[in-house]
């Protein structure tokens, strides 16, 4: 998966994408990215539509508000999505989130930038919206653990990547890998009364993190 310039969302705005479809996939959209206690809020949205307008992210037709461009792709995947991955990279000094949101007619990722906003990436949907999800994870437990100047100091571990799958229909699956001071490798999957911890070797750990999250042997099905 390529990725082209990123759009900056407030949150808001991303109440106003989701108003225009009241459908489950946007229900569930609505719900992973923290907004369901919002979603009554008319103020919110209408403060929304508002920026939307003023941001020429959106126009008036004959008295309808209709999206431009890259709002209307989104709003698009919102409405018929089938796949959702929340993503939690941690190191001791940051930590990054975003979440990817699949549909048959495109994907994209937004990334949570910690002060109300987002910037939402189109995605070329080429590969399972999970391959991008364990690329970005093995990047940081392999690259982010030693120092940049190559000294392979251990200063900038523990370092984890921590995922959840959701699918339309399905269970979602969750599932953490870590790398700890020592270099060791731990993975956990499941929540609650169901998490399991284990040690793995670093040579398989990536491919069982995958097959922990994946719903259903790679399948997802979207509407």
């Amino acid at each position: 998966m390529t990725t082209t310039d990123s759009l900056q969302l407030t949150e808001h705005e991303i109440l106003a994408l989701l108003a225009f479809n009241d459908v489950e996939s946007t229900a569930l959209t609505r719900e992973i990215f923290r907004l369901t206690p919002q979603a009554g809020n008319e103020q919110l949205t209408k403060a929304g539509m508002t920026t939307l307008l003023v941001r020429g992210l959106a126009e008036l037709n004959q008295g309808d508000l209709v999206l431009k461009g890259p709002t209307e792709f989104i709003a698009a995947v919102m409405a018929t999505a089938g796949e959702w991955l929340e993503i939690a990279l941690l190191t001791p000094d940051r930590n990054h989130v975003m979440f990817a949101v699949a549909s048959a007619g495109g994907v994209f990722v937004a990334n949570a930038n910690g002060n109300g906003t987002h910037g939402f990436t189109p995605l070329k949907n080429d590969r399972p919206v999970l391959k991008f999800g364990v690329d970005a994870a093995a990047h940081y437990l392999r690259d982010s653990g030693s120092e940049p100047d190559g000294s392979g100091s251990t200063a900038r571990r523990p370092v984890a990547a921590q995922m959840k799958h959701h699918g339309l229909g399905v269970q979602p699956r969750t599932a953490n890998l870590m790398v700890d001071e020592s270099g060791t490798w731990h993975l956990a999957t499941g929540e609650g009364a169901e998490l399991v911890k284990r040690e793995v070797d670093e040579s398989v750990a990536l491919e069982l993190f995958e097959q922990a999250l994946d719903l259903d042997h790679g399948t997802i099905g979207s509407e």
